[in-house]
């Protein structure tokens, strides 16, 4: 994605809990739940159709559908995996990306619990060159 996506702005408004959407779960090495990543089904999909190149016309299917293909979902997968460096500061724990739910998939309530959290959180309104925005939020536990 590189260039293609950048942040707009951090607007303080987290990303509205839904089934659509999807949500990555980051552990240290002992597994221990480190933070939590939310996208909605908008950036999710068109991060993974930027990373693969989709055309705009499936990446808006996907959207109408509220449903990932295999492709955009393999993408979008790798997008938040890359995501893990952001949390691998001196100092910090080693994080990972542990797992990917959604859209449309149960969320572990331990995983549920910390989206929630209103504290140590960054929300923010994406851009997505070619595609369009989504929304995305990040909760350090």
């Amino acid at each position: 994605v590189g260039s293609d996506a950048r942040i707009i702005g951090l607007n303080g408004v987290p990303v509205p809990g839904k089934t659509t959407n999807v949500v990555a779960a980051y552990v240290g090495d002992r597994l221990a739940l480190q933070a939590v990543c939310i996208i909605d089904i908008e950036a999710a999909a068109r991060l993974g159709g930027a990373l693969a190149m989709v055309p705009r016309g499936g990446v808006e299917d996907a959207i109408s559908e509220r449903e990932l293909s295999n492709t955009l979902r393999d993408n979008c997968y790798e997008v938040l995996n890359v995501l893990a460096s952001v949390f691998n500061v001196p100092g910090a724990p080693h994080v990972r990306l542990y797992e990917m739910y959604g859209p449309n998939q149960g969320v572990p309530g331990d995983v549920a619990a910390v989206a929630g959290l209103a504290g140590n959180r960054m929300d923010i309104a994406l851009s997505i060159a070619g595609y369009g925005a989504g929304t995305m939020s990040i909760v350090v536990k």
